[in-house]
Protein backbone atom coordinates (compact mmCIF):
# COMPACT_ATOMS: atom_id res chain seq x y z
CA UNK A 1 0.00 0.00 0.00
CA UNK A 2 2.85 2.47 0.53
CA UNK A 3 4.15 2.19 -2.81
CA UNK A 4 0.96 2.42 -4.55
CA UNK A 5 0.32 5.80 -2.01
CA UNK A 6 4.30 7.27 -2.93
CA UNK A 7 3.75 6.29 -6.77
CA UNK A 8 0.28 8.04 -7.10
CA UNK A 9 2.43 11.04 -5.12
CA UNK A 10 4.92 10.87 -8.00
CA UNK A 11 2.45 11.15 -10.63
CA UNK A 12 0.39 13.97 -9.02
CA UNK A 13 3.95 15.63 -8.82
CA UNK A 14 4.94 15.37 -11.94
CA UNK A 15 1.49 16.47 -13.72
CA UNK A 16 1.90 19.74 -11.42
CA UNK A 17 4.92 20.32 -12.50
CA UNK A 18 4.29 19.65 -16.47
CA UNK A 19 1.85 22.96 -15.63
CA UNK A 20 4.85 24.94 -15.03
CA UNK A 21 6.32 24.69 -18.63
CA UNK A 22 3.73 27.11 -19.67
CA UNK A 23 4.49 29.40 -17.18
CA UNK A 24 8.35 29.64 -16.90
CA UNK A 25 10.62 27.39 -18.62
CA UNK A 26 13.46 28.21 -15.84
CA UNK A 27 10.68 27.33 -12.82
CA UNK A 28 9.47 24.26 -14.80
CA UNK A 29 12.71 23.24 -15.53
CA UNK A 30 13.77 23.46 -11.64
CA UNK A 31 11.30 21.60 -10.44
CA UNK A 32 11.40 19.12 -13.21
CA UNK A 33 14.94 18.75 -12.60
CA UNK A 34 14.53 17.54 -8.98
CA UNK A 35 11.87 15.77 -9.80
CA UNK A 36 13.70 13.47 -12.14
CA UNK A 37 16.78 13.19 -9.97
CA UNK A 38 14.09 12.14 -7.04
CA UNK A 39 12.89 9.22 -8.57
CA UNK A 40 16.42 8.40 -9.22
CA UNK A 41 17.47 9.73 -12.92
CA UNK A 42 21.35 10.43 -12.54
CA UNK A 43 21.58 14.34 -13.95
CA UNK A 44 25.36 15.38 -14.63
CA UNK A 45 24.98 19.25 -13.95
CA UNK A 46 21.92 20.92 -15.22
CA UNK A 47 19.67 20.13 -18.49
CA UNK A 48 19.05 23.05 -20.86
CA UNK A 49 15.39 21.27 -21.61
CA UNK A 50 13.80 18.25 -20.89
CA UNK A 51 10.17 18.10 -22.75
CA UNK A 52 7.54 17.01 -19.91
CA UNK A 53 6.00 14.62 -22.58
CA UNK A 54 9.29 12.87 -22.17
CA UNK A 55 8.74 8.57 -21.21
CA UNK A 56 11.61 7.87 -18.93
CA UNK A 57 11.30 3.41 -18.68
CA UNK A 58 10.21 2.51 -14.93
CA UNK A 59 11.70 -0.66 -14.74
CA UNK A 60 14.33 1.21 -13.11
CA UNK A 61 15.70 5.37 -13.37
CA UNK A 62 18.84 4.66 -12.01
CA UNK A 63 19.48 3.40 -15.28
CA UNK A 64 19.63 6.53 -17.36
CA UNK A 65 22.39 8.83 -17.19
CA UNK A 66 22.06 12.38 -18.84
CA UNK A 67 25.01 14.83 -19.21
CA UNK A 68 25.04 18.42 -18.48
CA UNK A 69 23.46 21.05 -20.72
CA UNK A 70 21.28 18.07 -22.50
CA UNK A 71 17.96 19.24 -24.39
CA UNK A 72 15.24 16.52 -24.74
CA UNK A 73 12.34 17.25 -27.28
CA UNK A 74 8.65 15.94 -27.01
CA UNK A 75 7.65 12.90 -26.63
CA UNK A 76 11.01 11.34 -26.41
CA UNK A 77 11.29 7.28 -25.39
CA UNK A 78 13.98 6.10 -23.25
CA UNK A 79 14.20 2.27 -22.38
CA UNK A 80 15.78 0.56 -20.13
CA UNK A 81 14.06 -2.79 -20.44
CA UNK A 82 13.38 -4.83 -23.32
CA UNK A 83 11.06 -7.93 -22.78
CA UNK A 84 12.14 -9.47 -26.68
CA UNK A 85 13.80 -12.18 -24.88
CA UNK A 86 11.15 -13.79 -23.53
CA UNK A 87 9.63 -13.91 -27.11
CA UNK A 88 13.14 -15.60 -28.28
CA UNK A 89 13.36 -18.01 -25.27
CA UNK A 90 9.72 -18.89 -26.46
CA UNK A 91 10.74 -19.92 -30.02
CA UNK A 92 13.26 -22.30 -28.70
CA UNK A 93 10.86 -24.39 -26.26
CA UNK A 94 11.55 -22.26 -23.20
CA UNK A 95 8.27 -20.87 -21.48
CA UNK A 96 8.84 -17.58 -19.18
CA UNK A 97 5.88 -18.03 -16.93
CA UNK A 98 4.70 -14.11 -15.73
CA UNK A 99 5.41 -12.53 -12.67
CA UNK A 100 8.31 -13.47 -10.09
CA UNK A 101 11.01 -15.15 -12.30
CA UNK A 102 10.13 -13.26 -15.63
CA UNK A 103 13.12 -12.35 -18.00
CA UNK A 104 13.97 -9.30 -19.70
CA UNK A 105 16.85 -7.33 -20.60
CA UNK A 106 17.75 -4.27 -18.31
CA UNK A 107 20.36 -2.25 -19.32
CA UNK A 108 22.03 1.78 -19.15
CA UNK A 109 21.77 3.98 -21.28
CA UNK A 110 24.31 7.46 -20.96
CA UNK A 111 24.05 10.69 -23.06
CA UNK A 112 26.65 12.69 -22.82
CA UNK A 113 27.21 16.06 -22.14
CA UNK A 114 25.87 18.91 -24.80
CA UNK A 115 23.60 16.65 -26.41
CA UNK A 116 19.94 17.89 -28.11
CA UNK A 117 17.67 14.62 -29.05
CA UNK A 118 14.89 15.18 -31.21
CA UNK A 119 10.95 14.93 -30.91
CA UNK A 120 9.84 11.24 -30.68
CA UNK A 121 13.12 9.64 -30.90
CA UNK A 122 13.82 6.24 -29.19
CA UNK A 123 16.27 5.31 -27.13
CA UNK A 124 17.08 1.43 -26.29
CA UNK A 125 18.44 -0.37 -23.72
CA UNK A 126 22.32 -0.32 -23.79
CA UNK A 127 22.72 3.16 -25.58
CA UNK A 128 26.20 5.08 -24.65
CA UNK A 129 25.48 8.39 -26.55
CA UNK A 130 28.94 11.01 -26.66
CA UNK A 131 29.25 14.21 -26.05
CA UNK A 132 28.14 16.86 -28.40
CA UNK A 133 25.37 14.73 -30.52
CA UNK A 134 22.61 15.59 -32.55
CA UNK A 135 20.25 12.93 -32.54
CA UNK A 136 17.17 13.30 -35.32
CA UNK A 137 13.51 13.48 -34.76
CA UNK A 138 11.91 9.88 -34.89
CA UNK A 139 15.36 8.46 -34.70
CA UNK A 140 15.48 4.93 -32.64
CA UNK A 141 19.58 4.92 -30.97
CA UNK A 142 20.85 1.69 -29.74
CA UNK A 143 24.38 0.85 -28.96
CA UNK A 144 27.10 3.84 -29.00
CA UNK A 145 27.51 6.92 -30.79
CA UNK A 146 30.66 8.91 -31.03
CA UNK A 147 31.32 12.51 -29.72
CA UNK A 148 30.71 14.97 -32.08
CA UNK A 149 27.85 13.07 -34.39
CA UNK A 150 25.06 13.91 -36.14
CA UNK A 151 22.52 10.50 -36.24
CA UNK A 152 19.18 10.21 -38.01
CA UNK A 153 16.94 7.15 -38.58
CA UNK A 154 16.30 3.45 -37.68
CA UNK A 155 18.18 2.72 -36.77
CA UNK A 156 20.67 5.63 -35.98
CA UNK A 157 23.27 6.46 -38.03
CA UNK A 158 25.80 9.13 -38.42
CA UNK A 159 25.15 11.48 -41.00
CA UNK A 160 27.22 14.55 -40.59
CA UNK A 161 29.45 15.93 -37.65
CA UNK A 162 28.49 18.38 -35.60
CA UNK A 163 31.56 21.20 -36.03
CA UNK A 164 31.06 21.03 -39.64
CA UNK A 165 27.35 21.31 -39.62
CA UNK A 166 27.61 23.94 -37.52
CA UNK A 167 30.34 26.08 -39.33
CA UNK A 168 28.32 25.28 -42.75
CA UNK A 169 25.07 26.86 -40.73
CA UNK A 170 27.01 30.03 -39.80
CA UNK A 171 28.63 30.84 -42.89
CA UNK A 172 24.99 30.80 -44.95
CA UNK A 173 23.20 32.49 -42.00
CA UNK A 174 20.25 30.14 -41.83
CA UNK A 175 19.81 30.35 -38.09
CA UNK A 176 18.44 32.61 -35.38
CA UNK A 177 20.05 34.69 -33.13
CA UNK A 178 18.07 35.58 -29.95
Amino acid sequence: MKNVLKKAILVVSRKAIAVLEYISTDVYMIAYTWYLRRIGINISGHPRYISSSVYFDGADYSKIHLGDNVTISREVMFLTHDYSITTALASIGKMIPRGPGEVFILDDIVIGRNCFIGARASVLPGARVGDNVVIGAGSVVKGNIADGSIVAGNPARTIALTAEWVEKKMLSGKYIVQ
